[in-house]
């Protein structure tokens, strides 16, 4: 399994490195307030995240699991949106 980081979104390398990570927290926000699957999305996320730390070892790993698929669904979105032009 790859793990996913946010550097690895598609179209954030046109950004100078100093700034890639203001502009990904930037267009996540931006994704939070204006598209309600991506919003429902991470509610989701959040929720089950705090249900599964509540099991303990199995709990803790499927959390990593849940949390590199979040993180590519993230990139996917954001990546998308950098294509297009924000």
């Amino acid at each position: 399994m790859k793990i996913p980081f946010y550097t690895q979104t598609i179209g954030l390398e046109r950004f100078p490195q100093h700034e890639r990570f203001a502009v990904y927290r930037a267009i996540h926000k931006r994704l939070l307030s204006e598209d309600s699957a991506y919003q429902r999305r991470w509610q989701r996320y959040i929720a089950t995240v705090v249900c599964l730390a509540i099991i303990p070892i199995v709990g803790w790993v499927a959390v990593v699991v849940l949390a590199f698929r979040q993180q590519e669904f993230q990139n996917q979105r954001i990546g998308d949106l950098l294509r297009v032009g924000t």
